[in-house]
């Protein structure tokens, strides 16, 4: 991705920020560092990675923070899209592990369709306040751990979007200035429709794997002039939208309408898989646990093996970004011990991680899974709260994350993807997001 140059003061401490961290990042670094104060120092992220599920610069740096929801508001499956000048709202919603309130402010960027900074200041796409503070949050019933729930509403009187776009949702700690989550989300105009299908390709396949070739129709809105070259095409599976894809193949041969899609010879996986993760019950009442021990804190719940190839959970449909934690302030966290039997011989030059709904989909240093000889399995921790969550183990190699390695094949598993469509106002210039659509394989 090619980036832009940042004049902005406050983007430009937020970059330095975040080189200082990579200073001390080491990728074999798999526990969560120490708690200071009112500030919890970063959780270390696996660096110069490629196909990363995220978009540059989306991520989540505090270790204390957990349970994150962030969506268009009236579900938590929704996604974080909203029409420009409606009603409609961005809920975020996240809870720190931590009875001290802290003071936390926001702030939000506009982006280009590949994520780099858009060139138009800030004046230009919001009306209000440039920087926002949330409130002080509420404190848990329960104990051991106690954390306090913080929340956000937006647009708002204080905060109002103008112009269309990708943007990024920005969180720091008010103290000290670091950056402790970033997050993407969309604003679109509802100009023109799409509608869409997805082919299932039978053959040729893709190492053995199924594979989707989604394709869509987009009727054009009447100010749209010359769409061969103002408009761009992109498709999303599963909100992954660091993997976003752009469309290739584009027929504007009818005056109303244009169809695009996916380039043949590089289609999404059609049998892609999560495995799933109950914890509505953490006791051994939950067929998922294997033993439940409460007198630590936080309790710990000890997790039926998993094993390659045994474990895929069939036609999961979209469950959000983030996992569908128990938001109520009565729900309780534990730390979750996961057990994988990997069937690979711990000699091979491979690094496996869990990564999941429950971490952003990101590959942190301390979700690396760590090979124990005496029960020939691999172990690694994560800390949750009761609820129902999408994961998944991965393999690194020579820095590339493969997804793949240890899916089951053949399975039925039904794909949710997004297209977006989006004008390069050459007025303005900027990327406007005309119209998306959301919508499933059979």
């Amino acid at each position: 991705m090619k980036g832009n140059t940042i004049s902005d003061p406050l983007f430009q401490k937020k970059a330095l920020f975040l080189s200082q961290i990579a200073v001390f990042l080491i990728l074999n670094a798999c526990t969560l560092f120490e708690t200071t104060g009112s500030y919890t120092e970063p959780l270390p992220q696996v660096q110069g990675i490629e196909n990363l599920f995220n978009v540059p610069g989306q991520i989540v740096t505090d270790s204390q923070i957990h349970s994150i929801q962030f969506h268009r508001g009236g579900n938590s499956s929704n996604a974080p899209i909203i029409e420009l000048n409606s009603n409609q709202r961005l809920n975020l919603l996240f809870e720190v592990l931590q009875f001290e309130s802290r003071q936390f402010s926001v702030h939000i960027s506009h982006h280009n369709p590949d994520w780099s900074r858009s060139s138009i200041g800030r004046e230009s796409y919001i009306d209000g306040l440039f920087t926002v503070y949330m409130d002080a949050g509420r404190v848990s019933s329960v104990r051991q751990p106690q954390y306090r729930q913080y929340g956000f509403e937006f647009p708002n009187d204080d905060l109002r979007i103008l112009k269309s776009g990708n943007y990024m949702l920005s969180v720091e700690d008010a103290d000290t200035g670091y950056l402790v989550m970033a997050l993407p989300f969309f604003v679109t105009e509802n100009q023109g429709s799409i509608t869409s299908s997805v082919e299932q390709l039978i053959t040729p396949r893709q190492n053995l794997r199924s594979t989707h070739r989604p394709v869509s129709r987009y009727r054009l809105p009447d100010f749209v002039d010359q769409p061969q070259f103002d408009l761009e095409f992109y498709f999303v599976q599963n909100r992954f939208w660091g993997r976003s894809e752009k469309a290739s193949e584009l027929d504007f041969s009818s005056p109303e309408e244009v169809h695009y899609e996916m380039d043949r010879n590089s289609p999404f996986i059609g049998d892609y898989e999560f495995l799933e993760l109950n914890l509505s019950d953490l006791t051994q009442r939950n067929p998922q646990v294997l033993e439940f021990i409460p007198a630590e804190v936080p309790p710990k719940v000890i997790l039926f093996d998993d094993v390659s190839g045994f474990s895929a959970s069939g036609r999961l449909t979209g469950a959000g970004n983030f996992g569908r934690p128990v938001m109520s302030l009565n729900a309780q966290y534990a730390n979750a011990q996961f057990t994988f039997d990997a069937n690979l011989n711990p000699d091979e030059d491979l690094e496996i991680y869990l990564t999941g709904d429950f971490n952003n989909w990101a590959i942190q240093s301390a979700n690396r899974l760590i090979y124990n000889e005496e029960s020939d399995r691999w172990h690694t921790s994560k800390i949750l709260k009761e609820g129902m969550y999408r994961y998944k183990y991965v393999v690194m190699e020579n820095s590339r994350v493969d997804d793949l390695f240890f899916d089951d094949l053949f399975t039925n598993t039904r794909q949710e993807y997004h297209t977006f469509v989006y004008m390069r106002d050459s007025r303005e210039f900027y990327y406007r997001l005309l119209q998306f659509n959301h919508f499933f394989s059979n």
